[in-house]
Parts: C-alpha cells; sequence; structure tokens
C-alpha cells in the first residue's frame, strides 16, 4: 500500500511539473542553437528592428500544405522563424500560412501580390509527376508591400526577411553610386547580378564628379576598374568626398594586362598620389599563386591542335581572409582576374588604420617591370608568399589638396583586381558577388545586415584521419556500444549483489 502512494504521488509531481514547465514555456521564450552561425536564432539586428516597429507587420506565407519531403522542411523553418520575429516582435508581428489549393480566389490574391506556383516533382503511384506549388510570402506594413516569390535558400531566408521588413520601415534607400566617365564598366550590362542584389536595399546610381560635391553625394562610392587618366578637377571632388566623411571602395587594376595578345604593362590613370596621402599604395605587380583557376590552352600534338586545361597562376584563388572582418570571415574563395598586391610597407597618416582582408597562399610568387603571360610560361616554383591582396583603411584621412584639412571618420577598402566583380569577365557565382555585397554594406556601415547575410547551412563533417588511426575507429564504434552494455550489466549485477539478505 505505502509503494502504491509513492508512486501515486511521484506520478502527480511529475504531472505538475510538466504542467509548469508548459506554462513557463507559453510566457517566456527561449532557444538552445548549438549550429556555428546560429542559423535557428535570430540575429540582433533582426531582434532589434522588430522591437522597435511603431505599426503592425502582416505577413502571409502561400504556402502548399502536402509538399514533397525535401520542400516540406522550408515550411518548417519558414514557420520556426515567423515564431521568433513574433516571439521579439509581440503584437507587431502577424503571421498566417494559406494554402491556394485548387481555390481560385486565393490563388488570384497570390498572383496579384506577386508569388506565381512553381513546378515540383512529386512521386505518386511509382511515377514522378510535375505539380504545381506555392512557396512565396507576402510582407505588407502600412500601405507598402514586399514579396519573396519562393522560398529556396534557407541560409538566407532571415536575411531575406529582416531586409524586406528594412525597405519597409525606412523613409528612404541609401545611394550606392558607380563612379563614371573614365572608362569605368557599366553596371547595368557588366554586373548586372550585383547591380541586381545591390537594389534591394540600395539605391544604385551612376555619379560624376559633379555628384560628389552636390547637394546629395551617394553614402557609398563603388570605383571599379578606370583606365582613362581622371582629370585633377574629379580628383579633387573626390578628395572632398572623402574629407565630408564619404565612403569609398577602390577596385583598381594597377597593371592592364591582355592574355590573348600576351602583353601587360603598368596602368596610369593619375590616382596613385592621391591614394597615397591616404596611405594606399598598389603595387605595379602581378600575383601568381599555386591556388588558381584554369586556362584551355591550345598545343599541337603532330598534325593536330589539341585543347588542353592547365592551372593559370595569374588567376589567383584566395581562400585565405581575416576572419575578424565580417567583410570576408565567412567567405569560401576568391576568384581574380590579374591581381596586384597592396604595399603593407607605406606609411600611414596619423590616426589611420589599415585591416588586412585578403591574402595570396604561402605559395605565390609575382611578376613586377617584366611580365610574362603565356600559360606556358607561368609555372615556375612559387613562394615568397602570402601577400595581401585586399585591404580596408578607417579613420581621419588628411586632404590631397588642402593643407590641414582632415576628413570624418569614414571607411575605405581597396583591392588590388578591378576586374573581379566584372560579371562580363568572371562569373558572379562564389564569393565574388558575395564580397561585392559585403563591401557596400561594411562602408555604408551596414555590420548588422552584414551579419545576418554571413550566416550559413553547412553540414557538420567528420575531421580527416590517418589511414593508422581509421581501423581504430571503426572498431571501437562497432564493439565499443557493445562493451558499454555488458559493463552496465555487469555493475548492475554487482550492485543486487550486494543488496541480498542471506537467510539462515
Amino acid at each position: 500500500m505505502k509503494r502504491d502512494v509513492t508512486t501515486q504521488t511521484t506520478l502527480i509531481l511529475a504531472a505538475a511539473i510538466i504542467v509548469v514547465i508548459n506554462l513557463i514555456g507559453l510566457n517566456i521564450f527561449g532557444r538552445l542553437d548549438l549550429t556555428d552561425d546560429r542559423v535557428y536564432s535570430l540575429a540582433n539586428a533582426s531582434k532589434e528592428m522588430v522591437e522597435n516597429l511603431d505599426d503592425p507587420i502582416a505577413i502571409t506565407a502561400f504556402f502548399t500544405a502536402d509538399l514533397p519531403a525535401q520542400l516540406a522542411s522550408n515550411r518548417r523553418f519558414l514557420k520556426d522563424k515567423l515564431e521568433d520575429y513574433r516571439a521579439y516582435g509581440g503584437q507587431n508581428i502577424e503571421y498566417r500560412f494559406i494554402d491556394p489549393g485548387e481555390d481560385e480566389e486565393i490563388r488570384g490574391e497570390a498572383a496579384r501580390l506577386g508569388i506565381p506556383p512553381v513546378q515540383i516533382q512529386v512521386v505518386e503511384s511509382d511515377n514522378v509527376q510535375l505539380k504545381n506549388a506555392y512557396m512565396g510570402i507576402a510582407i505588407e506594413y502600412e500601405n507598402n508591400r514586399e514579396t519573396i516569390p519562393v522560398i529556396q535558400d534557407l541560409s538566407s531566408l532571415e536575411y531575406d526577411l529582416t531586409s524586406a521588413i528594412r525597405r519597409l520601415t525606412r523613409e528612404e534607400k541609401p545611394v550606392a553610386g558607380f563612379w563614371s566617365g573614365h572608362g569605368e564598366p557599366d553596371p547595368m550590362q557588366d554586373m548586372p547580378a550585383l547591380q541586381q542584389s545591390l537594389s534591394t536595399n540600395y539605391d544604385v546610381q551612376i555619379v560624376t564628379d559633379a555628384d560628389l560635391i552636390g547637394s546629395a553625394p551617394p553614402d557609398v562610392l563603388l570605383i571599379v576598374a578606370p583606365t582613362d587618366t581622371i582629370p585633377e578637377s574629379h580628383l579633387m571632388a573626390l578628395d572632398s568626398y572623402i574629407m565630408d566623411g564619404g565612403r569609398v571602395g577602390f577596385l583598381l587594376n594597377r597593371i592592364a594586362a591582355n592574355l590573348q595578345a600576351g602583353q601587360a604593362s603598368e596602368l596610369f590613370i593619375g590616382m596613385d598620389d592621391l591614394l597615397a596621402n591616404y596611405g594606399i599604395v598598389i603595387t605595379p605587380n602581378l600575383i601568381m599563386d599555386e591556388e588558381s583557376s584554369v586556362v584551355t590552352v591550345q598545343q599541337r600534338q603532330g598534325f593536330f591542335n589539341i585543347s588542353q586545361q592547365m592551372q593559370y597562376p595569374l588567376f589567383p584563388v584566395s581562400s585565405r581572409f581575416n576572419t575578424d572582418n565580417q567583410m570576408v570571415s565567412r567567405l569560401q574563395n576568391l576568384m581574380f582576374y590579374f591581381v596586384s598586391s597592396i604595399d603593407t610597407s607605406a606609411a600611414l597618416p596619423s590616426g589611420v588604420s589599415r585591416i588586412p582582408l585578403i591574402y595570396s597562399s604561402p605559395q605565390s610568387g609575382l611578376q613586377q617591370g617584366f611580365f610574362m603571360l603565356q600559360p606556358t610560361q607561368t609555372s615556375a616554383t612559387l613562394s615568397g608568399g602570402p601577400y595581401l591582396l585586399g585591404a580596408a583603411f578607417t579613420g581621419a584621412f588628411p586632404s590631397a589638396y588642402t593643407p590641414g584639412r582632415t576628413s570624418l571618420e569614414t571607411r575605405l577598402v581597396v583591392v588590388g583586381d578591378g576586374d573581379f566583380i566584372n560579371e562580363s569577365i568572371l562569373p558572379p557565382s562564389g564569393g565574388n558577388a558575395q564580397f561585392g555585397l559585403n563591401l557596400v554594406d561594411w562602408l555604408a556601415q551596414d555590420d548588422a545586415l552584414l551579419s545576418i547575410r554571413s550566416k550559413s547551412i553547412e553540414p557538420r563533417t567528420l575531421n580527416d584521419v590517418s589511414e593508422g588511426v581509421r581501423p581504430w575507429v571503426k572498431y571501437t564504434n562497432m564493439i565499443g556500444p557493445l562493451l558499454i552494455v555488458v559493463l552496465f550489466g555487469l555493475i548492475r549485477w554487482r550492485q543486487r549483489r550486494g543488496r541480498q539478505i542471506v537467510v539462515l
């Protein structure tokens, strides 16, 4: 009888504890996220944004209910993310899920909001069929609306949501300007993917020297691969822009190289003295790296010309970054198209700091003075690296034209290659496009948004082990659990024997 009472008391206490925990969970929100980038938790920027909303935001997710398993996780991930937004935004975040199904009225509403159906593959009765499905979001604030037509990349979901909310709630977009008039590539034609990505959060404009000293200069200025000599009046306008706190990304070619012609020479655009005044020197050299892209060359064998791919050290692929800087900390690699190094021995003005960003590998060398571009002539042993390929500079810079004048606190970024974001030369994929966006965010001092974009969902992988260690790992995993069970059984058996009462 006593044992039954004890058992009932234990069950009642356990049930009471479960009820109390659930009541606490209804009022206190918390999450344990052990992923490297905390992809299942909101970044501080997202939390602060929804906590400070003035009016409610309505989020409508048009999602097909019976999605295949590989897509159903997208719906669950989105729902968890929206729950997080509501947990921090309270009554100012409202969301609902709608399954359009075959309802023509709801389908029409989705189409009106810019959410189209997408075709997916489903397996029914052992047959693969194509069906239409909805996986989009409409976000409404006051009289404005933003749409995410299709949820595909879960790693960028928070960035997309927070960016959309930010666009809806702020009064105007900051301006990202591309300097023109000196032979620079056209961002609309030569960098369409970058321009389109930037336009989601920035007003992208083509600017001239007159715009730099006008009444509404750009918030961020990108100077990408000018080829013509820049007039001094334009340099004076640029200097004045920087003195007023303007933030500039200098993506410059120091060497004019033509692979097809096999020729390269120094490129003079008249900006060297201006940059040197800020403590920035791009060395007139070309970096060669063992970690590089491949090129296709024609080699004659007998009577035939055979195409063959080979490593081309003058197209370095960098994978060494400053992990302390958010611009590059999460990048995997960057592809370059003839890149020059940043001189780390150049004297810095008082109050200016240099922040290294991108390095070549230790197995890298350089060409300087005389350049050999033919792929078959660049296979020498590479050593002397790493070299600095990109850097950020912060502080108050001295004016190059007004003695005694010092700029407001500002930021500059310099990369010794102006073509790495030119999509007509290199494909807009991988780290190049990501770095272009990160660079603008960092210059605009939008570190919060940058921290969200840097999140990534990466699978956890096992560390490589030597061939001698692998058998030990294999057999430990096979036999170890069995030994643990046997050992536990022996311990329990000994404990029971020790409690036995011997009756004589």
